[in-house]
């Protein structure tokens, strides 16, 4: 199943505004939960996006259950360039609190920019993905495409990426 999740993003990906491929990892000593990323030399490296040296770092979890996956949890990070610190937006999700007190929304965005007082901001936990769900990868590719100049390989872009979204609710 997680198999057919990956297939299913990345022809998603590579329909709209991507060459690159996510691969399916189990994790190690939990028998049903899989990491799907994009790996080379067996690490974690950002999707190369088309039309821009902005990046996508995409690290989704999840678990086989009843013949369906579920998301456990996600990283996406829009980089300015493959560069984890370069993150410019970033998306995460965690079906369960890391801890007891865990005060933040388990889907929330990251944005890396100043305030109007001139203070750094990277620290906030805005609210993503509502009643706690999470957001689909969908989402962050028409973000990409209509917020962020990523060029999409297809005119069909939008009727993909609702396509998607209705055939394949994870």
């Amino acid at each position: 199943m997680a198999q057919s999740l990956a297939e299913h993003l990345n022809r998603v990906l590579n329909r709209t505004v991507s060459d690159s491929h996510l691969s399916v990892s189990p994790i190690i000593g939990d028998g049903e939960k899989f990491q799907l990323a994009r790996l080379v030399e067996r690490q974690n490296v950002p999707l190369q996006l088309r039309g821009t040296t902005a990046s996508l770092f995409v690290r989704l979890v999840v678990v086989v259950e009843d013949g369906r996956c579920k998301t456990d949890s996600y990283e996406y990070r829009f980089q300015a360039d493959e560069s984890r610190k370069s993150w410019l937006r970033r998306w995460e999700y965690r079906r369960e609190p890391p801890d007891a007190d865990y005060p933040y929304s388990l889907g929330h965005m990251h944005v890396r920019g100043t305030s109007p007082d001139g203070a750094a901001i990277d620290r906030e936990h805005l609210p993503a993905g509502g009643r706690g769900r999470p957001m689909p990868l969908q989402e962050i590719i028409r973000y990409l495409i209509a917020d962020r100049g990523v060029k999409p390989r297809n005119k069909d872009w939008k009727a993909i990426l609702e396509d998607s979204e209705d055939t394949f609710h994870n």
